[in-house]
């Protein structure tokens, strides 16, 4: 069964994964990947928002998003809790929930990335650059592929159904096992993915401008 085209899978993906509330969903992703903790107080602030509205917002986000002991959130896609996808931004070290999260945040937030991420069946390391341009800089092993499956709806984009299935592999070959398990899953070249992570991020751009 042939694979839909780069640019109605990033269709799909665009309509599923755009976050309903943007005003508060890009200050989030811009503090965390600074490097610091959201304060419930500072969002507030933010938005000029009363407690009880800021409450009732913060309850309509992902069930994923990840709150430290404090109640700061310290993860919405990219995260500062570790995961076996790397995301350093300069010098600043910063993890994602998802392989196709280090293709997308680049040219969501115009800026570029040095991706390490780890094979789940070798345990090898796979790495490149991830540009805002959607460009894949220096990619190791060259044959590096990316796993990846369309939801099938909104509901469905939660870090089980969609984001521990978007993996890098370190060849098509070794993803051969993944695919057996996942037949809904697609296998892209990295540079595929860049491209449709470009493509969703005109629909989602993070940046302050």
């Amino acid at each position: 069964m042939p694979y839909p085209s780069l640019e109605t899978i990033a269709e799909r993906l665009s309509e599923q994964l755009r976050c309903e509330q943007e005003d508060l969903c890009r200050p989030i992703v811009q503090q965390v990947t600074r490097g610091k903790p959201v304060a419930p107080a500072a969002l507030r602030a933010s938005l000029q928002v009363s407690q009880n509205e800021l409450e009732q917002r913060l309850a309509k986000l992902p069930p994923d998003v990840e709150v430290d002991r404090a109640g700061n959130i310290v993860g919405l896609g990219v995260t500062l809790v570790p995961t076996s996808h790397r995301f350093q931004l300069g010098g600043q070290v910063l993890y994602t929930w998802c392989a196709f999260d280090t293709v997308l945040l680049p040219p969501s937030l115009h800026v570029e990335a040095q991706v390490q991420s780890t094979c789940p069946v070798t345990g090898q390391p796979i790495t490149f650059v991830a540009t805002p341009e959607g460009v894949i800089r220096d990619l190791s092993p060259a044959s590096g592929v990316m796993s990846l499956i369309v939801p099938a709806q909104r509901s469905d984009c939660t870090r089980a159904t969609f984001c521990q299935q978007s993996l890098l592999f370190q060849s098509e070959q070794v993803a051969s096992t993944f695919l057996a398990d996942h037949p809904e899953a697609l296998l892209l070249s990295v540079e595929d993915a860049a491209y449709v992570g470009r493509l969703v991020a005109r629909t989602c751009s993070l940046d302050a401008t």
